[in-house]
């Protein structure tokens, strides 16, 4: 009677190039959560996870679709467009699990206050809706994995991935070391962002206008480092462009156990 690790999927309504980061988008996601809990057997938003999701961004045929038929998008930058449909989900994600109330399209990419603590969204061409899967813990159905979630405050944050690995139901000395981790750690998710002001704990960085190598691979690598620290292994999976996952410059992390 131990709560076991379970997993639900679901795929969204159509998303159409002009809903992408609106609220029809958010709408659109936060239905599809909600089916892939069912389809998990979770009824409960608090033994929710980790939500991962693939979306469509926007293509320069997308684009000229959505003109064609007299629509509007957010934006004509189709990398930009990663972040944006990212960020769109991960609130919608928020929506559906009671994070945060249904915001507007101002606040899209804008209110980096509103979050989810437990998304991780990423986007791309070969998908015209949302495929959800969901991560979460149930009563009954057995077996011997575990997940639990936490937020790293910044890209420095190694309590935040200590704290999941902890709520995924692994104890831990008060200052724990990867030795203590004693193979029972099966493996941790994370996302990434860089801090939009530039800096880190006051320090100024060149992530976001270095004119040689985009943020995204920079801010990646930080955290990968950061995390294989704290396990001891660099086989972990760390995903950039956390747009309203997590708190600003900062990302969440899962962290899935063996409890035997």
């Amino acid at each position: 009677e131990e709560p076991r690790l379970t997993v639900g999927v679901a795929m969204s309504e159509q998303l159409m190039p002009e809903d992408i980061g609106r609220t029809a988008m958010i709408t659109k996601v936060a239905a599809a959560v909600k089916d892939a809990m069912a389809n998990a057997g979770i009824t409960d938003p608090a033994d929710v996870h980790y939500v991962q999701t693939k979306t469509p961004l926007l293509t320069i045929h997308t684009i000229r679709d959505a003109k064609s038929r007299g629509k509007t998008v957010w934006t004509e930058q189709t990398h930009e467009s990663m972040d944006l449909s990212n960020g769109g989900t991960a609130l919608g994600i928020a929506v559906a699990l009671g994070e945060i109330d249904m915001p507007t399209d101002e606040d899209v990419m804008h209110s980096r206050e509103l979050y989810s603590s437990v998304a991780s969204c990423s986007s791309g061409v070969e998908l015209d809706r949302a495929q959800i899967v969901v991560v979460g813990n149930t009563r009954g159905i057995g077996g011997r994995y575990r997940i639990g979630h936490s937020v790293m405050n910044d890209a420095l944050d190694q309590d935040g991935i200590w704290n999941a690995i902890k709520d995924a139901g692994l104890e831990l000395p008060e200052r724990p070391h990867t030795k203590d981790l004693g193979g029972k750690l099966v493996n941790v998710f994370l996302k990434c962002e860089a801090s939009q002001d530039g800096t880190v704990r006051g320090r100024r960085n060149a992530m976001l206008d270095d004119s040689d190598v985009h943020w995204h691979r920079q801010i990646k690598a930080c955290v990968g480092g950061v995390t294989a620290a704290v396990t001891g292994d660099p086989a972990v999976f760390v995903s950039v462009s956390a747009a309203h996952q997590g708190p600003e410059g900062g990302g969440p992390v899962a962290a899935i156990v063996d409890l035997g």
